[in-house]
């Protein structure tokens, strides 16, 4: 089989192994690992998290660590999609399916492109990550890969298009808490109603100026859920409101000043409602992985950045350029599994996969074939430069 007939049908096989979080991912992992052993990679093991890795191994102790991840989000009303949401079916140009651009597309591309390096002893050990759970929280698995192979550079799966990302925003669930008093509905007086409370935490914040970032464009927070306690509220006042908050991350913002900027706010809002009780805090994740792993992870996934004349950077251009692929500058609108490698530790991290980015999560998710395809020559060549810094 060719290189590019098994990029294809790789991709096949991992979409065909549904992996959203009601399912786990333990279908599409033995997937994964099958294909690095057949691929010819050596310490092919699934480790406690769940997360597959394989080495192409190189002279000297360091790591260069490709990640992408296995898991999806649902698909929705299957009903509403063209094809089978999981068939990765062709149409003219394209795959269709859940998980061809968010990642599966690139995690084939990887497995076949670097498995090419096999043959030619790189300059330092190629891991290859099919890592779990970037859906629920975007770094944590990886952080278990490194923690493994110590990696020199990172290179992130998620779609550019072909180009470089060089940044990302990061992500912070934030919980606020307001308390009230109950009473009965029919006497509202005698209480105080957490949920009309909340109402006016909510205005307050949607007003706060937030910092903007001349590449990665403005930080963002936004409620995403409200949920009032009781539940249904049975002609009593709530005692408790609860809401979600999304915030979008610039570059040095970290859990301390992202909760001490709401607390200030929370601080503001109090002024014009002195009966306001809050509190603010990060969410954390907590969820069973397919190994039966307890995972406890703060939903904190810093941003971060690397400069257009870093060695990372500048030796990605060059050996994309040896592969006739454009070395076009990009960054990432949403959150990755960066925050993990460059976010936190400091690794020097770029994003490179097929596909548009806008084609996350979406009704018929699809991919270019010619950008699968690329794709390989890029994990390649970027491989064996990137072993070489």
């Amino acid at each position: 089989m060719s290189d590019q007939d098994a990029i294809i049908e790789l991709t096949r096989k991992l979409v065909a192994s549904p992996s959203h979080a009601a399912v786990g991912e333990k279908a599409v992992a033995l997937v994964a690992r099958e294909a690095l052993s057949e691929a010819g990679y050596e310490d092919v093991r699934i480790d406690e998290l769940g997360n597959v890795t394989g080495v192409i191994p190189g002279d000297g102790d360091d790591y260069v660590v490709f990640d992408g991840h296995l898991d999806t989000v649902g698909v929705g009303d299957a009903d509403a999609w063209m094809t089978d949401p999981f068939k990765a079916t062709k149409i003219g140009d394209r795959l269709h399916g859940r998980g061809t651009a968010d990642t599966k597309g690139a995690v084939a591309a990887m497995i076949v492109g670097v498995a090419r390096l096999k043959d030619r002893q790189p300059a330092c050990n190629i891991v290859v990550s099919a890592s779990i759970a970037e859906e629920l929280v975007e770094g944590h698995a990886l952080g278990a890969v490194l923690d493994r192979y110590p990696a020199k550079a990172v290179v992130i799966g998620e779609s550019t298009g072909l180009r470089i990302a060089r940044a990302q925003r990061g992500r912070a669930e934030i919980l606020i808490q307001t308390r009230g008093v109950p009473a009965h509905s029919s006497t509202p007086h005698l209480g105080v109603n957490a949920v009309k409370a909340m109402a006016a935490v909510i205005s307050g914040l949607s007003a706060l100026i937030l910092p903007e970032d001349d590449l990665l464009g403005p930080a963002i927070l936004e409620v995403t859920d409200v949920m009032s306690h009781p539940y249904p509220g049975l002609s009593v006042i709530p005692e408790r409101c609860d809401a979600t908050f999304d915030r979008r991350l610039l570059v040095g913002e970290d859990e301390g000043s992202i909760l001490a900027g709401i607390e200030e706010a929370l601080d503001q809002i109090k002024q014009d409602y002195p009966q306001l009780q809050a509190q603010e805090s990060i969410a954390v994740d907590r969820f069973t992985s397919w190994t039966g792993a307890e995972v406890v992870a703060p939903n904190f996934a810093p941003a971060w950045r690397m400069d257009d004349d870093a060695p990372i950077v500048q030796a990605a251009v060059a050996a994309l350029g040896t592969v006739g692929l454009p070395a076009l500058l990009s960054h990432y609108a949403f959150c990755t599994n960066g925050s993990q490698s460059a976010g936190r530790r400091g690794i020097p991290t770029i994003g490179f996969g097929p596909g548009d980015e806008a084609q996350a999560h979406t009704i018929d998710e699809s991919v270019e074939i010619e950008q699968l395809l690329r794709a390989a020559d890029g994990y390649e060549a970027l491989a064996g430069t990137l072993a070489e810094l």
